[in-house]
């Protein structure tokens, strides 16, 4: 089975409509003067109709096409900041281990490096972008005060960014 793209959505739409059309027209031309009239109706509205909405295709598919373009971006830029969370995180756990040899100096610097690398990205928003540094700082230091804190902001701008309503 074909996927159910927007070109096929819309086509389905439009010859769904067309017909509604075409048959709601010839009952009434069969009401209103018998069966040339409701063939006349129904070729009529069936025909308006389609060629109505191929002179808007292009305006609805760009508008579909503007949506999922932001639909897109908006994934892209909230799986990264989840997907920061999760390595700032990790880095958080290297620098304060429950065990004095729980994790190695090399684990600890792929850890930073990975996080580091996560929070440069273009795409990330500006605020999430901040909030990281702020944390990635704080654990540079080994500041396990500062760290917490700025952990617990740097949660809630994620949250924030993900449960934002889209624009």
């Amino acid at each position: 089975m074909t996927p159910l793209t927007p070109v096929r959505t819309l086509t389905r739409i439009t010859l769904g409509v067309a017909c509604a059309m075409a048959v709601l027209c010839g009952l009434l031309g069969a009401l209103a003067g018998g069966w040339v009239s409701a063939v006349v109706a129904a070729s009529i509205a069936g025909g308006g109709t389609v060629v109505g909405s191929s002179l808007t295709r292009r305006r609805s598919m760009a508008s579909f096409s503007a949506a999922q373009r932001s639909a897109e971006a908006r994934g892209f830029a909230d799986g990264l900041a989840h997907g920061l969370l999760i390595g700032v995180a990790q880095y958080e756990a290297a620098v304060f281990p429950l065990s004095a040899c729980g994790v190695t100096t090399a684990e600890r610097d792929s850890r930073r490096a990975f996080a580091y690398r996560v929070a440069s990205e273009e795409k990330l928003p500006e605020a999430v972008r901040q909030s990281a540094a702020t944390v990635l700082a704080a654990l540079d230091e080994a500041d396990r005060h500062r760290a917490k804190d700025a952990m617990e902001k740097f949660s809630r701008v994620v949250h924030d960014q993900l449960t934002a309503p889209s624009q």
